[in-house]
């Protein structure tokens, strides 16, 4: 079974969570070593100041940083034959591990794992591993993580995982699903991976690059990518289903999860369509588009954030700020697709200036 808690601030909690990462702590143990090692891998000693190469069968003490570069994988045998994989462009910290007891606590830093531990009725395992927003307590289970920025991605591949945030209820991941949290929000509800859906895709890429390093990592560094897609198309259904808070928080993780510029753009109109369906969160969706606006990006959905934007100061019946968007509008896109829109809207903006 496995807990997170993730911290909806990132003050005095995340500086704890950080500082324990970076100060390990200390354990009696037989080792864990290297395995299978293909291209990149560095490892950087406990105590020392410079990583040099790993090798196969080189053994990890508390305090050890794996270091993968863009072509990098690598194993991590443990005594009780449970197994850790770590693919490209990953960081890991070896914080603890205690063969005899079978326990240990380990820190994914970024990138990507696969946790195969192997369960015990005799003996079972107590694993935890954490990342600056997440923890999780392992007891025999196999899954995979991605962590990137403040978003963490599981995917449950057998056994049960408790994914919670910070005082939050729990949400469990099963075989076959998917649980994502980002900024300590309560994670999402489980959500079951269909056949042939993109959740699909990104679950068998994972599972593929983690059962043996691949002849190329272009695909499998579409992951974060894959996933934050998928939010933005769930979350119209979670809208739809009245589920805005869920919605909201999908598009949060798709932002956090990939810096993809048509994502982002992306994501910013649907939030803020999701705040547009309550009159009280008028403002909200303003300071979405306002974002896609500030910002350099050209693409076709910046013409929908123009409009919009000068749709919620008439709603809000903010003549001027309304005037001064409706009228870039025309200016930028003369024959737009809203044209007739805002011809409307400033037509209506002269009767309520009157």
């Amino acid at each position: 079974m496995t807990h997170f808690f993730l911290p909806g601030h990132f003050g005095a909690t995340i500086l704890l969570l950080a500082l324990s990462l970076l100060f390990p702590l200390v354990a009696s143990a037989d080792t864990i070593d290297l395995g299978i090692t293909r291209g990149d891998v560095q490892i950087l000693p406990a105590g020392r100041a410079h990583p040099v190469a790993a090798k196969k069968g080189q053994p990890l003490r508390s305090g050890d940083r794996i270091y993968t570069g863009q072509d990098g994988w690598t194993v991590l045998m443990m005594p009780d034959s449970s197994r850790i994989v770590l693919t490209a462009n990953s960081e890991f910290l070896v914080r603890s591990h205690d063969a005899k007891r079978r326990t240990g606590t380990f820190a994914l830093i970024t990138g990507i794992l696969r946790a195969m531990i192997t369960p015990s009725a005799k003996s079972p395992p107590n694993y935890g591993f954490n990342s600056l927003t997440a923890v999780a307590g392992v007891r025999g289970t196999d899954f995979s993580m991605l962590h990137r920025g403040q978003a963490n991605v599981f995917f449950g591949n057998s056994g049960v995982v408790e994914v919670q945030g910070l005082n939050t209820e729990a949400r469990q991941l099963t075989a076959a699903t998917v649980v994502q949290t980002t900024r300590g929000a309560l994670p999402t509800q489980p959500i079951a991976v269909e056949p042939n859906s993109p959740l699909a895709e990104a679950r068998a890429l994972l599972n593929s690059v983690t059962d043996e390093a691949p002849a190329s990592w272009v695909e499998a560094g579409k992951l974060p990518e894959i996933v934050a897609r998928w939010n933005i198309t769930y979350s119209r259904y979670l809208a739809d289903a009245g589920r805005h808070e869920e919605a909201l928080h999908v598009l949060q993780i798709a932002l956090d999860l990939s810096d993809a510029v048509d994502i982002q753009a992306d994501a910013r109109l649907e939030r803020g369509a999701v705040f547009s369906r309550d009159p009280a969160q008028a403002e909200a969706a303003l300071k979405e588009y306002a974002a896609l606006l500030d910002s350099t990006f050209t693409g076709p959905q910046r013409e929908t954030a123009l409009y919009m934007t000068g749709m919620g100061h008439y709603q809000l019946k903010q003549i001027t700020q309304a005037r001064a968007r409706l009228q870039q509008y025309l200016r930028d896109y003369p024959d737009g697709r809203y044209r007739t829109r805002v011809d409307t809207l400033l037509r209506g903006l002269d009767s309520l200036a009157q």
